[in-house]
This record gives C-alpha cells, structure tokens and sequence, in this order.
C-alpha cells in the first residue's frame, strides 16, 4: 500500500489554465478548500491568484502546479480522503495560495483521491514554487506523516496544454 503524489507542470498554459483549474472538478467533488483565497467561487479564487501574480510581477509565469495524490485505492471510502485532505494541503498554507478538492476517482469508483491547485507564487516573497526533488520529497514525507502510508512520486511535465480539452 502507498500514496502516488503526482506533481503536474504545464509550462505554457498561462493565466487561461489558471482560471481553467479554478472551476476544476466542480461538478464531481465531494469536498472543497483551500488557504489564502476563497476556494468556494472560483471566479474570486482566480480574481486572487492574479492579483498576486500581478503585485509580484510574476505574470508570465506558470501559474500553478497542479498536485493529485491518490490513495492507490487502499482508501476506499470517501471519509478518509475528505478527514486527510486539509491536513495534506496544510503543507503549503503559510506561503502559497491554494485549493484542495476530493473526489472519486470516476464516476462509478469507489476509490478517492485529492487535488491540490497549488499558486506559484509564494505570498511572503513572491518567489516561485521550485518543484525540485527535494521539494516533491518533503511533500511526500508531509502526506506519509498524515496518513501514516507511504507515498511514491510521479512528475508530468506538459509542454503544451490542449485548450480544446482542458481537463488538467
């Protein structure tokens, strides 16, 4: 039994991927929230990511790092993912803003998993979100911690987002 956490980089999306990931999951989420902005109206949660983008000068960016950390099906009821996820996105909570949803892997599953719409921007400084491996690792120690599992880490870095299916 382990963890996967996912880390998801697209390079050129820009600020469209950004507003895009705002709305993500919303019609299939079971559980929503966030730190640094308001997670329940994502047209706001966008507004607030780009203020700081903007008072930070950091608007051509990429505007997020997008995070899944999936229970590997070892989580089979929603109450565990739902209890976990705000202590696993706490990790981030005093320099990123951020938003943090659950819900089934599909329609028909059983099995949770989270996402975390990680800002790049950090709020104290306005440095970006270096998602090195050592980063990536602590992260992962952060959720064995939390749920007292073990995690393996998986990195996706799209070059290009296709805006004809923006999923993620």
């Amino acid at each position: 039994m382990e963890n996967i956490v996912k880390f998801i980089r697209h390079s050129d999306a820009g600020m469209p991927y950004l507003r895009n990931m705002c709305f993500y999951g919303q019609n299939r989420e079971i559980a929503r929230g966030g730190f640094g902005l308001n997670p329940y109206e994502p047209e706001t949660a966008y507004s607030q990511m780009e203020a700081v983008k903007r008072y930070f000068n950091q608007t051509s960016t990429n505007p997020l790092i997008h995070i899944v950390v999936s229970f590997d099906g070892w989580a089979d009821n929603a109450e565990f993912a739902i209890r976990n996820a705000p202590a696993i996105a706490a990790f981030f909570k005093d320099n990123y803003q951020l938003i943090w949803m659950v819900h089934p892997a599909d329609p028909d599953s059983s099995h949770y998993h989270m996402h975390i719409l990680l800002h790049s921007v950090n709020l104290q400084n306005g440095k970006l979100y270096h998602s090195g491996p050592y980063e990536r690792n602590a992260f992962g120690y952060h959720v064995k911690d939390v749920t007292g599992i073990g995690f393996r880490l998986v990195c996706e870095q799209m070059d290009t987002w296709d805006r004809t299916n923006p999923q993620y």
